[in-house]
């Protein structure tokens, strides 16, 4: 071989050599970090045998003690990450709000049959901040829950009215009340007395347990699948259209119904003012924001409350010593000539206590509802640096938070003293910086819910002793723990409840 045959290969090596210096500190710098840590997943399918089948949040928790406040799952190409910790959560969706509030796209329940419309499954943009805008001004601040006082006091009278009249009814009364309330703030709409279902509330009912059920992930194979959603609806597997448009056509109905309503009541003069009549009155919003805004106060608010509501019998039930120090603590600032109001909040801090003790130890949403990141985004936890993928789930583990034994000492216990300072310790940390989510997508009705509970729980304190039920003179034990769903209730319990004293029926009936 030639001398200038080994210079020609001589160069292209040189050449080779020099092009891989100049392309290693980019490779370097393009070169992604890992996800969060978790569990290896199978080729092609990811974590789909680590995916939660049962309580979710417990699971999720379970995936925390393993792998870290910060952990991820990768299901068929889509990042799932878990978020246990409080420090985390703020971190990520308070402090970088901008790539954390989108919401994730849900084909089934969203796309097909509509839900993509409500606040909670909306992308983040102008109609997002103008509904929030709207939602602020109607009971966004101490001033407007003041004139949403009498109306709430109102409607939790009538509750402690019928539970007196139908105590075996207890927990029917409580979500005709909490549902009912939710659509007279909506469109000052009153239920209809009598022992049937009411007509408009049975639809909104309807309407949100079909939410519930087609927005669960995975629950139809287009959620796993979306191209599945061009699939046509007369081939073999294209049922899911069928449900579809006959879900849609009921929810299209029901928060319909509700506009209309209003609408009909304005021309007759006789409309009770609410949310969609102020806002009919001011005429400068489409019927299609104020029907969707509309139905979100009725689809946030109503299921919440039922779940704390039941929460609250089921602690009381459960540990009457707290209940007694509550009923003492009301006799002794309000007296037993009135039921509680709202002013004197301040001066029953146990009661106060007991509230937030009741949204920490039952969280009705455990998992809050998903944000989407709009981009990647390298986030470093104890200086290892990790990717959180474009259009990865950001799942907050609210239930964790709430029950981190770092936070919370003994958090399976209902104790409101936690949150009331001593000289010796210093009360715990506030709930409601938890219970209702993070960021920009934060529960906008937060403000109204505290004030719900405190007005309902003290007032029901008032009036009723709780006690364990008794089935042929043997004590029931109720079940300790909550139900899977998006909206997750207690366990089903007995109870019984009853007037404290001739006096308090007295009160009650009365309802002052």
């Amino acid at each position: 071989m030639s001398s200038g045959k080994f210079q020609s290969i001589d160069v292209r090596w040189t050449l080779v050599a020099a092009a891989a210096a100049l392309c290693l500190p980019w490779v370097l710098r393009t070169k992604k970090p890992p996800l969060p840590p978790g569990p290896r997943g199978l080729p092609l399918v990811g974590n789909i045998l680590d995916a939660p089948t049962g309580d979710i949040w417990l699971e999720f928790a379970k995936l925390g003690d393993v792998w870290g406040d910060i952990c991820s799952l990768t299901i068929l190409g889509k990042t799932m990450v878990i978020v246990n910790s409080f420090e985390v959560a703020e971190d990520l969706l308070e402090g970088r709000g901008t790539n954390f509030s989108d919401r994730p796209v849900v084909p089934m329940g969203g796309e097909l049959v509509g839900f993509n419309s409500v606040l909670s499954l909306c992308q983040y943009g102008e109609r997002v901040r103008t509904e929030r805008k709207l939602f602020h001004q109607l009971f966004g601040t101490h001033a407007a829950i003041e004139s949403l006082v009498p109306l709430v006091a109102s409607e939790i009278h009538a509750l402690l009215q019928n539970i007196a009249r139908e105590p075996d009814r207890l927990f029917d009364e409580i979500a005709r009340t909490t549902g009912g309330l939710s659509l007279r703030i909506a469109y000052g709409y009153r239920l209809v007395d009598g022992p049937g279902k009411d007509p408009l509330l049975n639809e909104f009912e309807t309407a949100i347990s079909n939410f519930a059920s087609t927005t669960i992930p995975g629950a139809y194979l287009v959620d796993i699948i979306p191209a599945l959603k061009y699939w046509p609806e007369w081939l073999p597997g294209g049922g899911f259209h069928t449900t579809a448009k006959i879900i849609r056509k009921q929810l299209f109905a029901a928060f319909g119904s509700g506009l209309d309503y209003v609408k009909q009541q304005m021309a007759m003069g006789t409309a009770e003012k609410s949310f969609v009549s102020t806002l009919l009155e001011e005429q400068r919003y489409d019927d299609h924001l104020l029907t969707w805004s509309a139905a979100s106060i009725q689809a946030g608010g109503s299921d919440t409350a039922d779940a704390q509501l039941q929460a609250f019998f089921l602690a009381m039930t459960l540990y009457p010593e707290v209940q007694a120090a509550a009923q003492k603590e009301l006799d002794s600032v309000v007296g037993t000539d009135r039921l509680p109001e709202l002013s004197d909040r301040a001066a029953l801090p146990y009661v106060d206590a007991l509230c937030k003790e009741v949204l920490r130890w039952h969280i009705a949403t455990p998992t809050g509802v998903p944000h989407r990141t709009r981009e990647d985004f390298v986030y470093t936890r104890g200086g290892q640096p990790m990717l959180i993928p474009k259009d990865s789930l950001i799942i907050p583990n609210l239930w964790k938070m709430t029950h981190d034994p770092e936070r919370y000492s003994n958090p399976m216990v209902f104790d409101p003293t936690r949150f009331i300072a001593t000289e010796t310790k210093p009360a715990d940390p506030d709930p409601t910086k938890i219970c209702f989510g993070f960021g920009r997508r934060i529960c906008p009705g937060k403000l109204l819910a505290d004030t719900i509970l405190f007005l309902a729980c003290s007032a029901l304190l008032a009036g009723f002793e709780i006690t364990k039920a008794r089935e042929n003179g043997v004590v029931v034990e109720p079940r300790a723990g909550q139900r899977t769903g998006i909206v997750s209730r207690p366990f089903p319990f007995k109870c019984s409840v009853k007037p404290r004293s001739v006096k308090a029926l007295e009160l009650i009936r009365a309802g002052l």
